[in-house]
């Protein structure tokens, strides 16, 4: 952490993969968004703005999908992390990314700029980026610094406990709000995501709130946070790659353009659900399968979700719907909470939530009813309770709709091993492990510069909020 003083400014800030010493010849990074194109004089927030989505989308995200099932490691690096081989090395760039990138620029810019007449609004923005940024590495990596990481003067920050983390960020995001609520929608051409809008800046934080919540099992406050969240897809925290340089294209375009044949899609579990159980008489997922289903050996063969332009959402709204959905369930709104999914499943049904690439490929979602959820429904073949059944569902809709972010390995860990019967459970990816990782490894570089850093539990640790 002792970096974190010195950090020059820049936009690059990606380093997110450490595979030279396994890998012979390759030298590019397929996790970085570069400024190659970007005004010089306007980088500090566009670099805090592009931390982040290297911090939400990168590296980390892969490994967790293909731990969450939703893709596959196919060879050397990659076929390692996929078989739960991780190395301390693996995760600098989002802990670097996080701290430096994000952390120390966000405080710097608003020092910076508390004499401006947008002092508010660039703080509550940089707020609502620094507790998305912390609380994604509090969620990978369980205990981490926080309470001690602004004050310059500690070059060794303590470890603070997984839950103060959680509680701390929502008290930042009511910081974040608040400092919105108090400042006007003018324009901020350094804003990639959302232009400076204050509303929906301030939705973003409340629907971060609701996640932070989802994290620490407290449904009702999730759920309330979420009324009050991302209402509609022009409001999500999202980034559309220019596609002008290679530092500005989606990151799965780049991993896969700079490390063909690593990674896959095909006979993962997410492809055998979307082409199998998902789909019934009210279900139809073929359009959506197309969509996911990338090309991991040529790059320029994606349409779908690893084209180079392709949106990368860091808090979207099929993420608030469904956490209304579930949390509604949760706090007994049953008719509520399926009032939530099917909102959702108009929205795919609208495709307006992903293109559609064929013609031909099936796109249905029709309006769910609780019967269908009674046991013996179409929901509900092997006669779960009926509540859980829809629960089920709503899970798994998570799952799917979270594809390239984190909500399936977040919802591994929270619900694999106490609430089996509504988790999505993928085969294990060796056969000699029978257990599903449950965090990351702290980053070499903090365990060599930090002496308050703690021995290193290993993956399979459970994190504080999910024992």
């Amino acid at each position: 952490m002792k970096k974190i003083k010195y950090i020059v400014l820049s936009l690059m800030f990606f380093t997110t993969i450490s595979c030279e010493s396994l890998v012979d010849g390759i030298n590019n990074n397929p996790n970085e968004i570069s400024s190659d194109s970007f005004e010089a004089g306007v980088l500090l927030l566009k670099g805090i703005e592009l931390a982040d989505i290297s911090v939400q989308a990168g590296h980390q995200t892969r490994i967790g999908g293909m731990w969450s099932g939703q893709t596959k490691g196919l060879i050397l690096l990659y076929k390692s992390i996929y078989e739960y081989n991780l190395s301390a090395e693996e995760t600098n760039g989002i802990w670097e990314n996080a701290y430096q990138g994000v952390v120390k620029q966000a405080r710097v810019l608003r020092e910076q700029t508390k004499s401006s007449p947008k002092a508010k609004q660039y703080s509550g923005i940089t707020k609502v980026l620094e507790a998305n940024a912390l609380g994604t590495v509090a969620s990978l990596f369980g205990d981490v610094p926080f309470s001690e990481i602004s004050n310059d003067e500690i070059s060794d920050p303590k470890f603070d406990s997984q839950k103060s983390v959680f509680a701390g960020l929502q008290t930042l995001l009511d910081e974040a709000i608040a400092d919105l609520g108090a400042s006007t929608s003018s324009a901020i051409p350094e804003d990639l995501m959302l232009a400076g809008n204050v509303t929906k800046w301030s939705k973003v934080a409340h629907t971060l709130k609701a996640r932070f919540y989802i994290y620490t099992k407290e449904y009702d406050k999730a759920n309330q946070q979420a009324l009050l969240g991302i209402s509609s897809t022009s409001e999500a925290l999202a980034f559309t790659p220019p596609n002008i340089g290679n530092g500005s294209l989606n990151l799965n375009y780049k991993m896969i353009n700079e490390r063909g044949g690593y990674w896959g899609f095909n006979g993962s579990h997410l492809d055998n659900l979307l082409s199998g159980s998902r789909n019934n008489a009210k279900t139809a997922e073929g359009a959506r399968l197309a969509y996911y289903k990338f090309d991991g050996n040529s790059a320029s063969n994606n349409k779908g979700i690893a084209a180079a332009s392709t949106p990368i959402t860091l808090v979207g709204y099929e993420e608030n719907l469904l956490i209304l959905a579930e949390t509604a369930v949760r706090t007994g709104k049953t008719a509520d909470g399926l009032v939530q999914l099917n909102k959702l499943r108009a929205h795919l049904a609208s495709g307006k939530a992903f293109t559609k690439l064929n013609a031909t490929n099936e796109l249905k979602y029709d309006a769910y009813e609780l019967s269908d959820f009674d046991k013996g429904g179409i929901e509900n073949v092997d006669n779960l309770d009926p509540v859980r059944a829809l629960l089920r569902e709503i899970i798994e809709e998570r799952y799917v709709s979270g594809f390239t972010g984190l909500l399936a390995f977040d919802d591994l860990r929270r619900l694999g091993a106490k609430e089996k019967d509504i988790a999505v459970l993928p085969p294990y990816n060796s056969p000699t492990i029978a257990q599903y990782p449950q965090r990351f490894v702290v980053a070499q570089s903090e365990l060599s510069a930090n002496t308050n850093a703690p021995q290193d539990a290993g993956i399979f640790a459970i994190t504080e909020v999910n024992k």
